[in-house]
């Protein structure tokens, strides 16, 4: 319970939230995404790989979720609505990432997530 603590609030002062910028194409979200996870959980060089993998799939799906409201959903063939949701696009990324991670590692992501600042949610 001690080392859980102890990682957690070492964590707590990276304050950054996890989510990237709204900004930017696929490929630079995924690389400050990517990046911000290297440097927060010690990554190695393959996990980064595949944590680079996993995380630009993600953001490629919620790109594909992301239906504007008032929009019509299937405006391209591309957006057409597969019954994937975001929610279900983001368990899958967490999936991925436990796959990853270490315990320990997945344990600080986890509490990343959960004390992000409530804006960037």
């Amino acid at each position: 319970m001690l080392l859980i603590l102890g990682v957690g609030s070492r964590f707590a002062q990276a304050a950054r939230p996890v989510l990237p910028p709204a900004q930017g194409s696929v490929a630079q979200r995924t690389s400050h995404l990517t990046n911000y996870l290297a440097r927060t959980l010690h990554l190695s060089q393959p996990q980064q790989k595949q944590v680079a993998q996993s995380t630009r799939k993600y953001l490629q799906q919620l790109e594909l979720v992301a239906v504007k409201p008032g929009l019509v959903a299937a405006s391209t063939p591309e957006r057409l609505l597969t019954g994937q949701t975001a929610a279900e696009a983001e368990k899958e990324y967490t999936l991925a990432l436990a796959r990853i991670l270490t315990p320990g590692q997945y344990t600080a992501y986890s509490w990343l997530r959960e004390h992000q600042p409530e804006e960037s949610r």
